[in-house]
């Protein structure tokens, strides 16, 4: 494995950290007070010729993704973008992930009629399969129904955590066909923007933090939704187990947020006169050393995702993704010691890294993912796309 970035991912690299550090760190305030979706943020990522980063080359868009040629380079922008802003982060890695799906199992129309646009005019996608109760019932066992009609499908149900859900061109949604078990029975679909039925619950998004990474309810009520926007064939997101794709994404985005806390406390601790305490430097040493531990398993994660010997990838994507979630946990308890309460003011930028870090390390159950890793080594089955 090289340890040295490729130009096109150094070049990424400090592309999206000028960004960060010139608008979103400056917007990220306003957005979590609105709690809405940082339009403007994902209009530079546009301006800038990234919004097709995973999108296939032979479509105009640079080739990242799990599965595309360099999985590396969006995990870079990711991670850089939450080092300023946690919540644009994660908006940038649904359309990621959006984009990449239909990249790799749309089509050739759809990836013609939408990924074009993603790569030209900043259409955005996202991909959202959770819906209320799911944690208890389980990741595939959806409430949200689609029953077949001549030309497609009604779907009606509800799903909840739907990032960038007023802003996108097309709602990538999962739901269960009617009359079929799982998992051979779920199913993606393109819901464009405007399709009747589809609503947004109002008052539906309230979090203490990533207030910014605006995720509400969605309401399905009678939606058709023609052929033309089935998205792939179904069953293919837990049988290709899509959803351990994305685990280093969420890896990149935690890295990231730990070195945006870092970053603070190299500017903050001198200013309070503490540089010098041994205590101060102690924490910092530390959280300096979990940062890098963290940063080099999701990048030798991505080189695994390049190499495409999949099930090692899948593993170790879940490892450097546990790593980086107790990690960024770790990094706020000692952050936390040296900074002191009057970093914490409820309108200080400190705040707001802790309410987002800790909010987003929650979607994981990290018990669940380190007993998944000990079942692999100690051969017993195990699920790599298991969560909560």
């Amino acid at each position: 494995m090289d340890f040295e970035l490729t130009k096109a991912q150094q070049d990424v690299f400090e592309q999206v950290g000028a960004l960060g550090k010139d608008k979103f760190a400056k917007r990220a305030q306003a957005y979590d007070t609105t709690a809405t979706t940082p339009r403007a943020n994902m209009q530079d990522f546009l301006d800038a010729g990234l919004m097709g980063i995973t999108v296939g080359q032979d479509m105009g868009g640079m080739g990242s993704g799990a599965m595309g040629s360099d999985p590396l380079l969006y995990l870079l922008a990711v991670e850089q973008t939450a080092r300023y802003c946690l919540s644009t982060a994660h908006c940038f890695h649904i359309h990621c992930h959006g984009a990449h799906l239909v990249d790799q199992v749309g089509t050739r129309e759809q990836r013609e009629r939408i990924l074009g646009e993603v790569v030209s005019k900043g259409a955005m996608l996202n991909a959202t399969a959770s819906e209320p109760g799911r944690t208890a019932r389980g990741l595939y066992k959806l409430v949200t129904e689609a029953e077949r009609v001549k030309g497609g499908y009604v779907i009606n149900g509800k799903k909840n955590y739907t990032t960038l859900a007023d802003a996108v061109d097309y709602n990538i949604l999962f739901a269960g066909i009617k009359g079929v078990p799982m998992p051979d029975g779920h199913i993606g679909f393109l819901f464009p923007k405007g399709v009747a039925g589809l609503t947004i619950e109002e008052g539906s998004w309230n979090p203490m933090g990533m207030r910014g990474s605006y995720s509400p309810t969605l309401l399905l009520e009678d939606c058709m939704i023609g052929d033309e926007n089935v998205l792939g064939e179904p069953g293919f997101l837990p049988r290709d187990r899509w959803q351990a794709r994305f685990h280093l994404s969420f890896a990149a985005q935690y890295l990231g947020a730990a070195q945006g806390v870092f970053d603070f406390l190299a500017d903050y601790i001198p200013k309070r006169g503490t540089a010098g305490d041994e205590y101060a430097q102690l924490r910092m040493g530390e959280i300096r050393i979990g940062i890098e531990s963290a940063r080099w398993l999701i990048y030798r994660a991505a080189d695994l995702w390049k190499r495409k010997d999949i099930a090692s990838a899948e593993m170790f994507s879940m490892l450097a993704k546990h790593r980086a979630i107790e990690n960024a946990v770790t990094t706020m308890d000692k952050a936390a010691q040296i900074a002191g309460s009057s970093a914490f003011w409820a309108d200080s930028d400190l705040a707001l890294k802790f309410r987002d870090l800790r909010i987003q390390t929650l979607h994981e159950n990290i018990d669940k993912s380190a007993a998944t890793i000990g079942k692999y080594h100690l051969g017993q089955s195990y699920d790599v796309t298991a969560r909560l």
